[in-house]
């Protein structure tokens, strides 16, 4: 990748000048606190099957969004790369411990009503999941969720507060402190998420199991976050404080980083695929031919439009040069696959619910309401936090250098 990009200013406080998307943090705030406490009184008050299925869907959808925000926080404390200045302070706001916070709060219908979720609960005269009892039972995986959540928001504090203070020291061990915190936490992260996705999806199917199942959703997650970021940023490259530092060196890594994590999406997808398919265990292939081998469910068109909006489409467009040079094509690339990322968590998730009921892959009504709500949860929590800090960190002024040198 390229070595520049972005600036060191402040944010505007005032004027048409300033990004659109913090005008959006009063309304997408009160939007997310009704829609979202809304849905949850119906839920943990309700507990109905299909609607406690179809929010399982948007749940793990930003519960992984969120993680993703995270890793590429660790990322970029441990490498110190030019590109992620451009979309740093949107990956801290998407994962701050408030964040974590409103994930926690939004577990509470899913931890009262496990029995109606997860088949482990009440596993009855099922031998397997009599065996997988000591691993698979209520009391544990729910310690482990808020646990984990804790470390989660531990370390994303940890990053944000020195990025904070640097802002305002502009001193150089900070920078070390944050290399030196998150070139381990990714390796912590990586062990956490694989027990922590276990337990929270992969465990919708407790007989089927996968060893790269949680690195294929983290993988997502990134991909995800990253697109939000660049919709965002590319969408106001006219306005301060992006207007001054972008350039096509900038949008080319944030191509190039897109690239990135399509092929990492289509490696660990192709990896499960033909691992678990050649293996011919039912056990293990019960995932795939549940989602393709039956002609009467929708899943196997679903799972084929992914493989052309996740991997093929970007891949052959990404491989422009010219494309990536100018900031409206990328975020248009950033939300057409963004598009694909709901899609693919969808056929993920919501084939995997075992109260679905139907051979359909049809959205219900809950599936829809629970991806929304928590969406605008997700959003209003993030645009609140993104409008504490300057948009751009004061102490990189790698970007505004970039573009100045720029020939």
């Amino acid at each position: 990748m390229s070595e520049a990009v972005m600036t060191n200013d402040a944010m505007p406080t005032s004027g048409d000048n300033k990004p659109n998307f913090l005008g959006w943090k009063s309304g997408a705030g009160l939007l997310g606190l009704l829609a979202g406490l809304g849905v949850w009184a119906a839920l943990f008050f309700g507990g109905d099957q299909t609607a406690l299925g179809g929010y399982m869907f948007g749940y793990i959808f930003w519960v992984v969004v969120t993680m993703g925000c995270l890793a590429l926080t660790f990322l970029h404390g441990s490498i110190n790369c030019s590109w992620t200045i451009a979309t740093l302070r949107i990956f801290e706001a998407g994962c701050h411990p408030f964040m974590f916070g409103a994930l926690a709060f939004f577990y509470l219908p899913i931890w009262k009503h496990m029995d109606k979720i997860y088949i482990w609960v009440n596993p009855g005269d099922d031998k397997v999941l009599q065996m997988k009892s000591a691993y698979l039972n209520e009391p544990r995986v729910v310690a482990t969720f808020f646990g984990i959540m804790a470390l989660m928001a531990f370390g994303s504090w940890v990053m944000q507060s020195s990025s904070r203070r640097q802002d305002k020291s502009m001193a150089d061990k900070e920078r070390q402190l944050r290399t030196n915190f998150g070139t381990p936490s990714l390796v912590v992260m990586a062990l956490a998420a694989t027990v922590f996705l276990t337990d929270l999806a992969m465990s919708l199917t407790p007989h089927w199991y996968s060893t790269i199942y949680p690195l294929w959703l983290v993988i997502g997650g990134c991909q995800t976050a990253l697109c939000i970021a660049i919709a965002l940023v590319c969408s106001n490259a006219k306005k301060e404080p992006y207007a001054s530092s972008m350039s096509p060196s900038l949008t080319k890594d944030l191509g190039n980083m897109m690239f990135v994590l399509t092929m990492l999406w289509a490696y660990t997808s192709v990896s499960q695929l033909i691992i678990l398919w050649n293996g011919n265990i039912p056990e293990t292939a019960i995932f795939y031919a549940h989602r393709g081998s039956d002609t009467r469910l929708g899943w196997n068109f679903l799972g084929a439009s992914t493989i052309l909006g996740c991997f093929i489409i970007p891949f052959s467009v990404l491989l422009s040069t010219r494309l990536k040079r100018y900031a409206d094509r990328i975020r248009n690339v950033a939300l057409f696959i963004l598009i694909f990322r709901v899609i693919d968590v969808y056929w993920i998730i919501a084939a995997s619910v075992p109260h679905r009921g139907t051979f359909e892959a049809k959205p219900t009504l809950w599936d829809v309401l629970g991806f929304l709500a928590l969406g605008l949860v997700w959003f209003g929590v993030m645009l609140n936090r993104v409008a504490t800090a300057p948009l751009l960190p004061q102490y990189d002024p790698r970007l505004k250098e970039a573009k100045a040198n720029a020939h």
